[in-house]
């Protein structure tokens, strides 16, 4: 394994759909105290002392990242449905780890991670932690790995979407084996030539503005969840979250996540006045030629033109998925 890049020290390296996210939270939910914990899909895969002392090290210097004049500026001007209000927030917001977060490790080497405090002030974690604990662990516990052929392996990828007319962005923060590896692939991706197809954008902020790419991001599960939990209404979750989404941004960022509670429950929220507002959906679960079967089969039901609507897919696709 070679030596790590480490990550940048800038609040920018985060996903743009959790900045969006804690917009709407501070409009709505201001004063609402939550909790998250760390769930390990993998129980076999468990860290060991060295990869906990570096997630102890990296967790602890979140304190020292905040947002720069740059960083605002930057958001203003690429991010026009940022207000002004929130920027003002985001300007003299501060991590605060040790009062936020409780971190341990047992015998057994299981990562036991909890968050608990306002929303609006906790909501930026998560993309991070997620990110810090997968470098911890590919640093200090899986290290049979290199960074060899990786910069031709997505080139070739890259240039197979495009070559196939597919839109396309890079979503890989909080999965990245660190840092290094996603500032690779992102750049590799923002040299791509432009053919049928192109890529849009990356999810990571500051690698966006790196590599002079668009933002790109909306909303994620959170925030139906959360919402549906505070209002005490599961059936209807759905379009409280999307009207409240709506609210904030007035039509941007307007592609409406369908899976939260399944697509039946979703369907049945959004009616012909939510599905007016809203560009279109994402597909992130299920069957997708199944999926846009019911896509298109709701527009039509409700008297709304299938072919003015966007569907985003972004359920586990591989170049070979994305293409069919």
């Amino acid at each position: 394994m070679e030596l790590a890049e480490p990550a940048p020290q800038s609040i920018l390296d985060q996903d743009l759909y959790k900045f969006c996210m804690q917009q709407t939270v501070l409009e709505h939910y201001p004063d609402v105290i939550v909790e998250y914990g760390f769930i390990n899909r993998d129980p076999s895969m468990r860290f060991n002392q060295a990869a906990f002392t570096q997630l102890q090290k990296d967790i602890a210097h979140m304190e020292h990242t905040t947002a720069t004049n740059k960083d605002i500026e930057y958001l203003k001007h690429t991010c026009p449905y940022l207000s002004a209000e929130y920027l003002q927030f985001l300007a003299s917001y501060r991590f605060n780890p040790t009062v936020d977060i409780a971190c341990s490790l047992d015998e057994m080497g299981a990562l036991e991670l909890k968050i608990m405090g306002k929303w609006t002030q906790v909501i930026l974690y998560e993309i991070p932690l997620l990110s810090m604990i997968s470098s911890a662990y590919f640093s200090h516990v899986d290290t049979d790995w290199n960074y060899t052929g990786q910069l031709e392996k997505i080139t070739a990828k890259g240039l197979q979407l495009v070559d196939a007319s597919c839109e396309f962005a890079e979503f890989g923060t909080r999965r990245r084996r660190d840092f290094k590896t996603q500032n690779m692939v992102v750049c590799a991706l923002s040299q791509l030539h432009c053919g049928p197809g192109q890529c849009i954008g990356t999810s990571n902020v500051y690698l966006a503005r790196k590599y002079n790419m668009k933002p790109v991001g909306t909303v994620g599960h959170e925030w139906t969840m959360a919402i549906a939990a505070l209002e005490g209404t599961y059936e209807n979750g759905n379009s409280l979250a999307l009207r409240k989404w709506h609210a904030t941004f007035k039509g941007s960022l307007g592609i409406a996540l369908t899976d939260t509670f399944g697509t039946t429950a979703f369907f049945a929220n959004f009616d012909r006045q939510l599905a007016s507002l809203y560009a279109g959906v994402r597909h992130d679960s299920g069957d997708p030629f199944q999926f846009i079967e019911r896509v298109h089969a709701h527009y039509t039901r409700i008297g709304i033109s299938p072919a003015t609507k966007t569907i985003v897919f972004s359920d586990g696709l591989d170049p070979e998925k994305a293409i069919s």
